[in-house]
Order: C-alpha cells, then structure tokens, then sequence
C-alpha cells in the first residue's frame, strides 16, 4: 500500500470539509416541541353572554391542537358580576387555567388589553406565546393554532390578523375605511389588523413599558417598530349581544389610534403650514405687482385682497405656534406606563396560585 503524501493537518482538514459537505446535505432536524403553554388576553366588559361560548370553544380548539392555555381575562369594571360565569367555565375546562383581573373602574378596551398584557408579562417567559383577542366570538378561536404556528415559525415577529371579511353594517365599514384613510393622512402608516395578534414572550417587556399601549394597542404595535407579519384571517360574528361600538366610540377609537403618533402629526402638520404660508407669501408679492406694476388693479382691490392674505398668514402662524407648545407642554407631564401604573388600577389579584406557589399543569406542559 503506498504512503499518503499529506501531512496530518491536510488529512484533519478534508476530513472536516468532507463532514461539513455530508450534513448540508442531510435534511434539518426537527426542533423538540415547546410543551409551554400560551397565554391569551381577553377583556370584557359586561359581555358574559357570549364569553362562556368564547371559552368553550376555545377550550374545544386547545383539545384539538394539544396546546394548554392561561385565559387572562379582563373584566373591565363591569357592573354585572361574573363570578359564577367563571367558576362554571373553570369547572368546565380541560385545557385552559383561568386567570381572572378585575378592574375598579371602567378603563376602556385598550386600556384593559394594556392591563392584561402587564399581567402576562409578570410570567412571560413561560409562555410560547401571548394572544390578544376579543371576548365577543369576533375573533375566531378557530384560527389560534394558526397564529400559534405562526409565531413559532417567525419568532421575532409579532403575528396580526388582518382582516379579509367583516360581518358589520355598512354604516360600521364605511367609518371604518375612513378612520384608515385618516389615519394614513395624518400619520403616514397602514394600520389594517385589529387587536386579534399573537405576540412573542422577548417582545412582551417592550410593549408594556411604552406608553403609547395605554392608548391604542394596534397603533402601539407599529409605532414600536417591531416586525409585524399580517396573516388574512375571516371576522367572525358575535355569539350573544349587541355590540357597543357606535359613532361616537368609533370616532373616540381613531383619535386615539392617531394620538399615538402625535409628534409625526404634528410634524406634517407644520410642514403642510409651512407650505400654505409660503403659498400665500407668494400670491401677497402677486398682489403687490398687479397693484404696481399693471393697470389691472380696481381701486381699493389690492388692499382688501393684501389684507386677507396677511390674516390668512398670521392664522396659520399661530395655528401653527399652539400645536407645537401644546405638544412641549405634553411631553413635560408625565406619562402612564401600562408595566408601572396598571396594578392601580385592580381590584382582585389577577391570578390564584397553588399552596407551593407551582401552576397547576401536568409536568411535561410545565416551562422548561
């Protein structure tokens, strides 16, 4: 047998190019499921009509998908009590662990998902993932394994349902589209998902410490800046009642999604001014050469139109100087901070622990 002519370290060398070179070529290996269960925020506010049908399906959906799930609700200072829906929905449930947050007083849905997700966040790394949904049925539970698969196959970004079909009156959808279209205006951004998401347990401490999520959840989403990856999922219809949003609250919901972008409003808003004075500058010199410079001009006509244009100008002006210290004199007070303010705001702890202080899951579905 002739000798090899390479040295030792040619010999190690290849012998690695030649490894690396078999395992491209060998499928990925699977990764090992996460037996974690997800936690899945849910307000509600006087809606306990249709939440026993929401948990009952969304127990049925768990049993499905071999997934457990911590159901945070948010009773939303509502004044019909909801004790005994929760204990017989706790009774009935064979994959989801109640964590019930009551608040003192009516804080509104946005600010009740805020105070829900301040509540997953105190455990958010035994989570796989945290949902945001609605208590009514609009948000199908049919589709939670989907946005649970999603998550797990983009982990740095945050899951949106974006509507493709909604079952409102066209009064509803036609405030709808222009509250988007007013929106895009004022801010220069798409918002086109609704709260339905699922959010992953890293990004769970950079929300909740913002305080734009005090005002407007999905505003808050994009204005965070995190990745969001819209799946077109179908609305679903309400199991039981009638809904609440009319005129006014949608009107008082935009403001608020648009509020959350204050400064860049604020931004196009001097600018846009900016160019209106400059536009009116321009069209005084025009007054000032007809006068002068032609024949044109009717007695009296320059002095009226000059004087129009000037009080034009020094609205805009001072339109102008009151958004810009109304916006300084804001960013001087301070801010609610949904991870720092929220606990003021309960009346009930937000979730019962056994005796050794453990959650009541089997071991293999416990956080690893």
């Amino acid at each position: 047998m002739a000798e090899s002519n390479m040295e030792p370290s040619e010999v190690e060398r290849f012998a690695r190019v030649a490894s690396e070179l078999t395992a491209l070529g060998q499928p990925p290996q699977a990764s090992p499921h996460d037996s974690r269960p997800i936690a899945i925020v849910v307000p509600v506010f006087n809606d306990w009509a249709a939440f026993p049908i929401l948990a009952q399906a969304i127990d049925t959906v768990l049993v499905e998908a071999d997934l457990h799930a911590d159901l945070i609700i948010v009773d939303d200072g509502s004044w019909q009590s909801g004790e005994r829906v929760l204990a017989e929905v706790a009774n009935a449930a064979r994959r989801l662990r109640l964590r019930p947050a009551v608040l003192a007083t009516n804080l509104g849905h946005q600010r009740a998902i805020a105070v829900g997700l301040v509540q997953a966040s105190k455990q958010a790394s035994a989570y796989r993932a945290i949902l945001v949904m609605d208590g009514d049925g609009e948000d199908p539970p049919e589709h939670i394994p989907r946005l649970v698969a999603e998550a797990a196959a983009h982990p740095e970004a945050v899951i949106c349902a974006q509507r493709r079909r909604r079952f409102e009156g066209a009064r509803f959808a036609l405030g709808y589209g222009l509250f988007k279209l007013v929106f895009r205006l004022c801010t220069g951004r798409r918002i086109d998902f609704g709260h339905y998401c699922a959010i992953p347990p890293a990004h769970l401490p950079r929300l909740v410490h913002a305080p734009a999520l005090w005002s407007h959840f999905a505003a808050s989403l994009i204005r965070s800046g995190l990745p969001l990856r819209r799946i077109p999922l179908d609305r679903g219809q309400r199991y039981a009642g009638r809904s609440t949003m009319n005129a006014t609250a949608l009107i008082r919901h935009g403001l608020n999604a648009i509020a959350v972008f204050e400064d860049v409003c604020l931004v196009r808003l001097l600018v846009l001014l900016a160019v209106f004075g400059c536009g009116v500058v321009v069209a005084m010199i025009g007054v000032v050469l007809v006068r002068f410079c032609t024949d044109l001009a009717m007695p009296g006509w320059a002095t009226n139109a000059g004087g129009l244009l000037l009080v034009v100008l020094f609205q805009a002006a001072l339109l102008a100087a009151t958004a810009a210290a109304a916006h300084l004199n804001r960013r001087a007070l301070p801010e609610t901070v949904p991870a720092r303010d929220a606990h003021w705001f309960l009346l009930a702890p937000a979730a019962e622990k056994t005796e050794d202080g453990d959650a009541k899951w089997p071991a293999d579905q416990r956080a690893a």
